[in-house]
């Protein structure tokens, strides 16, 4: 009896969770597609819709049988690429075996009949993040975390460090640390990274010669890994 409520009870929760939908922060005027280039312009597809309430319904294809094998061999790199472009030692990071195929799914973009390009969603943990997200070099990092979505042709693990260098300040270069802690599975997967730490430096500015601003970069960032929806995230819409 005491099993049978229980399985009842685990039943009913993951009912409650299925029915749980992620929301867009400020709604747009009409109904939306949402939609990915990763394979080039011309194989664009939809992975869901945004309501004008603002509820958000994604829905990944289980293959990609529909993109044709000339927009894949284009598009496709591999894991070194896609994964540690910011470290410095990204291709001697992994192995000839190890260094499956990948690609960036980019930001998913927003759509409609009339504009294909109506907008971005950026997935945050906090409103702050997405000025810097926008503009790295003019705007300062916080802490926070931001998503990205990657598809993997095969499972990919990793753990281990890196380290990204920026030489353009005054006396110093600007180091962030990356830790990795990824376990992908074939498809698409969402990537974390979490800003633990910031730093500020002093950089020539862009506008006045001989004058430097203070700006804030990451020093550290934990990066992660889940198939899931990640919970808690704030979806913030850019409409054009």
């Amino acid at each position: 009896m005491k099993k049978t409520l229980s399985l009842l009870m685990l039943l009913y929760l993951s009912g409650i969770m299925a029915q749980t939908k992620s929301r867009v922060e400020n709604p747009p005027i009409q109904n939306m597609d949402l939609v990915l280039f990763s394979f080039g312009v011309l194989e664009s597809f939809s992975i869901g819709s945004l309501a004008e309430s603002g509820e958000l319904n994604i829905k990944f294809p289980n293959d990609l049988n529909f993109i044709s094998d000339e927009a894949k061999e284009n598009s496709w790199s591999d894991a070194s690429f896609t994964l540690f472009s910011k470290c410095d030692n990204s291709y001697d990071i992994l192995s000839a075996d190890e260094n499956v195929k990948a690609v960036s799914a980019g930001y998913i973009s927003l759509s409609t009949k009339d504009n294909s390009y109506s907008g971005l969603l950026f997935m945050v943990t906090s409103n702050n993040l997405v000025p810097w997200l926008e503009d790295s070099y003019s705007n300062d990092a916080t802490l926070g975390s931001y998503f990205e979505l990657v598809y993997m042709e095969s499972d990919f693990k990793y753990q281990g460090n890196c380290t990204s260098t920026t030489s353009n300040i005054e006396n110093d270069n600007i180091e962030t640390l990356y830790s990795y802690d990824l376990e992908l599975k074939a498809g698409f997967n969402f990537i974390e990274y979490k800003i633990e730490s910031v730093k500020e430096y002093k950089v020539p500015s862009m506008y006045e010669e001989g004058v430097f601003d203070n700006i804030v970069k990451p020093s550290t960032v934990k990066v992660t890994s889940t198939q899931a929806m990640p919970p808690k995230t704030l979806w913030i819409a850019k409409y054009y």
